[in-house]
């Protein structure tokens, strides 16, 4: 997970596969997280701290291919109480 402002990493964010099933796990200290899901279609919601959560596109997992999902999210204040969408990452 980055922040869309600056593209700096978020360490140890929560990221969740939500499916039939819900899935987290915590990312390190460079953002990296794996997760291993059987499921045809997931979400992923990003968080950490008091940033808004935000929420990947729809995913189609097709196993046993693997699939790199980054999410860019703003640390603006907004007012809602619902996830925002992922921005794309930062280019590096």
């Amino acid at each position: 997970m980055y922040l869309a402002e600056d593209g700096s990493i978020v360490p140890h964010a929560e990221v969740c596969a939500f499916g039939l099933d819900t899935t987290c796990v915590r990312a390190d200290d460079k953002g990296h997280y794996r997760l291993r899901r059987s499921e045809q279609t997931v979400v992923l919601r990003f968080r950490a701290g008091q940033l808004q959560p935000a929420l990947s596109d729809t995913l189609h997992v097709v196993p046993p291919e693997q699939y790199t999902v980054d999410c860019a999210i703003s640390n603006r204040f907004v007012i809602s109480d619902r996830p925002l969408t992922c921005q794309p990452a930062p280019a590096r």
